[in-house]
């Protein structure tokens, strides 16, 4: 017989032995590794954003810092349109530099017809994000004018088929668009958020707008450059303000100044004006990482117990084998080799569960995770994992069992050796439950509480690029049924074209606004109420310059008024786009957040310009939500004349997905979560099984007396309530260290709650007596005072 062959029936003996005990080991440790392996595939998501792209290292983009001179108040993604120009004729380091701008117009084609979300490109916006083409030259591809590249899944949407290079459709006056190249699919895990890229050069495009008026040069454009070899990035990024300085027109608009930053470190850069997708977040993701190593440690100390748990049995075997010569390092070594197939076995069953689970978490989550997308850096790692788990959780029970006193008594674990157990597996699954009950909480907070407003139930519409029809609209929306009230506004809620304005007080720190512009009733559409004073009346576009303002709570403050009320009627003059203001408070409003809650809130000032309104936000009744939306829409079709299709959203849809790497964090803790404590439901079976055998003959002797279930079961839990107070001992600080790090990357966030700790203790306490009642009904008819005394 080969040693292959010797050492896989040795293997099959001994897991028929032990079946119940192996097949606890393996379903636990699938578990932990399906949850492992999904983390691992998100983070490494999180991580490899853009890198799709090839050479996505030497892609810079352009950002633009708005405010006072050396003082960004305002990061915005957007940059002047023209700076594109400049860069290249200005900055001999420059490579390529290219722009694109984002745009909504009515597209249409025989299958479809919608208001699209597409890009005006440069024609060498390709040589920079070198997006994977299928069909087409992209080198060529938007040379000329009325020429379109989008990615397959748009082709299927207006073609039907994929290869649709060659293939007509028509935009905004019906401009006729030729599909000229075919991009594959754009994955979920990059910053743009669009799949149709026009060519900039025809007449209509808003590039060519810009070019045609150099005065134009408001934050509009994104803008990409790589640079020659050798070039000092950070030296150009100095020189910028003065560049745009020199070509400059007009007296508005002016960035204060520039950052160029790696495309590759977009994701996690703060937050800025105009991005096209939300931002990441290292803090969460390093929480992730961390809970996935607590997993694993569960698994494996689960692992460890439940061989300790085998002691006597495997001790008796072990002095067998060493009478026939074998030494103890081979009795080790053994052991090691069934904890190495065991965890074989479970990461191949791991990888068929999570298999079959991705596709339903890609869907939920919105997510484009793949097990084999690198194959051979997936099976490394995971090999490497594997190897360690079954090391860390295999060779102190390797070395427990084959040490000669295992098999000179009676083999059974010391009460410290168990109770650590229980204290280890316990402790975890608590801080992840207060872990999980904390993000929950932070994330409700977030989407709510921390609003200061409502926006349950409020759609917001974006204005077409016809005003009179705009204006008729707005005005038949007041009458509609099912309708509550109207607001026009430019941006709010959002954080889209936000305004910096600030004051200057001599000897004293600037301070900074936010200014908003709204119609009087916003505040009514998002029942907000006043804290002091009145609203304003109507709207005006002239002057500029508003007479009357409302302000926060927070302007009241860093104005140094005692009260709300002392702020009313006082003028103030502020700075905004190089145009010194004075106006006067009229009312004051709690302090709405219309950031997330990683950025600090502020002083805002709104005020009821209307020149620049671009959405309008509509309070539907909730009694007839797909009613009113369809009245909605077709009163748009009616007033716009079917030119351009309505774009609309409820706020709450736009808030999600403002915290979108929140949530999905969200999502994947809570799955984490709940493999823990399944994970500790396994371990504290296989707990129950080893205290069994030791007080086999206790429980057996009770029996015989006339003890009852109760009696029984309660014998069976007193050895657990010690073990269960250490762990929380343990697991409360060590949640409140790591929760406290983890809520100190929000700048505004809940405070730690006692029910998270006394939630996670309860709950843990709830399953450990389950699991104890559980094995104690299956186990106690079985015990009688014969067994257990040949058993002794």
């Amino acid at each position: 017989m080969t040693p292959l062959l010797s050492l896989l029936l040795y293997i099959f003996r001994t897991v028929v032995a032990r079946w119940g005990v192996y097949l606890l080991m393996v379903a636990g440790l699938t578990l932990s590794y399906a949850a492992a392996i999904v983390v691992t595939l998100y983070v490494h998501d999180e991580l490899t954003h853009d890198r799709f792209m090839a050479q996505a290292d030497r892609v810079y983009m352009l950002t633009a810092r708005y405010g006072p001179p050396d003082r960004g108040l305002v990061a915005s993604d957007r940059t002047p349109a023209g700076m594109a120009k400049w860069m290249a004729s200005d900055v001999a380091e420059i490579d390529q530099v290219a722009r694109i701008v984002a745009i909504e117009w009515p597209m249409r084609s025989a299958r479809r017809q919608v208001r699209e979300r597409f890009y005006w490109a440069d024609p060498n916006i390709f040589k920079i994000l070198q997006l994977p083409a299928v069909e087409g030259d992209l080198a060529t591809a938007l040379k000329a004018p009325g020429s379109v590249v989008m990615t397959q899944r748009m082709a299927r949407a207006y073609f039907g088929r994929p290869d649709a290079v060659g293939l007509t459709l028509t935009t905004k006056d019906n401009q006729p668009l030729t599909v000229t190249a075919i991009l594959k699919d754009l994955p979920a895990n990059t910053h743009l958020d669009r799949e149709i890229f026009v060519s900039g050069r025809g007449s209509y495009s808003m590039l060519a707008v810009f070019d045609l008026n150099p005065d134009y040069q408001w934050n509009s454009a994104y803008i990409y450059a790589t640079f020659k070899p050798g070039a000092d990035v950070a030296a150009v990024e100095g020189r910028l303000q003065a560049i745009s300085r020199s070509h400059w027109r007009g007296p508005n608009n002016l960035p204060e100044g520039y950052e160029l930053i790696r495309l590759t470190d977009l994701h996690f850069h703060p937050h800025g004006d105009g991005e096209q997708r939300p931002r990441g977040h290292v803090g969460s993701i390093l929480a992730l990482v961390v809970v996935t190593a607590a997993i694993l440690a569960l698994a494996g100390i689960n692992f460890s117990g439940l061989v300790l748990a085998e002691t006597q049995e495997r001790g008796d075997e072990m002095a067998i084998r060493k009478a026939l010569g074998a030494r103890r390092i081979d009795l080790i070594w053994q052991i090691l080799r069934e904890a190495l197939w065991v965890n074989l076995v479970s990461v191949v069953l791991a990888l068929a569960v999570v298999e079959r689970l991705l596709p339903a978490l890609n869907g939920g989550l919105d997510l484009d995770l793949h097990l084999w997308r690198h194959p051979a850096v997936f099976l490394g790692v995971l090999g490497a994992t594997v190897v360690l788990v079954t090391v860390l959780s295999g060779l102190y029970p390797a070395f427990a069992v084959s040490r000669p006193a295992a098999n000179t008594g009676t083999g059974r674990l010391s009460a410290l050796r168990w109770r650590g157990w229980v204290v280890a597996q316990i402790a975890l699954v608590v801080v992840l439950l207060i872990g999980s009950h904390t993000m929950n909480r932070q994330w409700q907070y977030a989407t709510d509480d921390a609003l200061n407003f409502n926006g349950d139930h409020v759609v917001m519409i974006r204005f077409s690029d016809f005003p009179n029809d705009d204006a008729d609209f707005v005005a038949h929306l007041r009458d509609l049924k099912g309708v509550e009230s109207v607001a026009e506004s430019f941006g709010s809620p959002t954080m889209d074209n936000v305004r910096p304005a600030w004051i200057r007080r001599p000897g004293l720190p600037l301070i900074s606004l936010t200014r908003n512009s709204a119609h009087p009733d916003f505040f009514k559409v998002f029942q907000v109420p006043l804290v002091a004073g009145r609203h304003l009346s109507g709207t005006f576009s002239v002057p500029e310059v508003p007479p009357e303002i409302l302000i926060n709570l927070s302007a009241v403050k860093a104005l140094g008024f005692a009260t709300p009320e002392a702020a009313l009627g006082q003028e103030i003059v502020y700075e905004t786009d190089r145009t010194t203001m004075r106006s006067r408070i009229v009312g004051v409003l709690p302090d709405l957040r219309f950031a997330t809650v990683y950025e600090p809130k502020g002083p805002m000032i709104f005020d009821n310009f209307s020149k620049y309104l671009t959405v309008v936000n509509v309070r539907i009744s909730p009694t007839d939500t797909a009613g009113t939306l369809a009245r909605i829409d077709a009163l748009w079709s009616r007033d716009n004349g079917g030119s351009m299709p309505m774009q609309r959203w409820f706020y709450r849809d736009y808030l999600l997905d403002q915290y979108h790497d929140l949530h999905q964090q969200m999502r994947v803790f809570n799955l984490v979560a709940g493999v823990a404590i399944i994970l500790s439901t396994l371990g504290l079976t296989g707990l129950c099984i080893f205290l069994t055998r030791r007080q086999a003959r206790d429980l057996a002797i009770l029996r015989a007396l006339g003890a009852t279930f109760g009696d029984i079961f309660v014998q069976r839990l007193t050895p657990f309530f010690v073990p269960l107070l250490i762990a929380n001992a343990i697991a409360w600080p060590a949640a409140w260290l790591v929760l406290r790090s983890w809520l100190g990357s929000f700048a505004e966030h809940i405070p730690l709650s006692a029910v998270s700790f006394l939630g996670a203790a309860v709950t843990s306490v709830v399953f450990a007596l389950l699991t104890v009642a559980a094995h104690s009904a299956l186990t106690a008819g079985k015990v009688s005072v014969s067994a257990s005394l040949r058993h002794e």
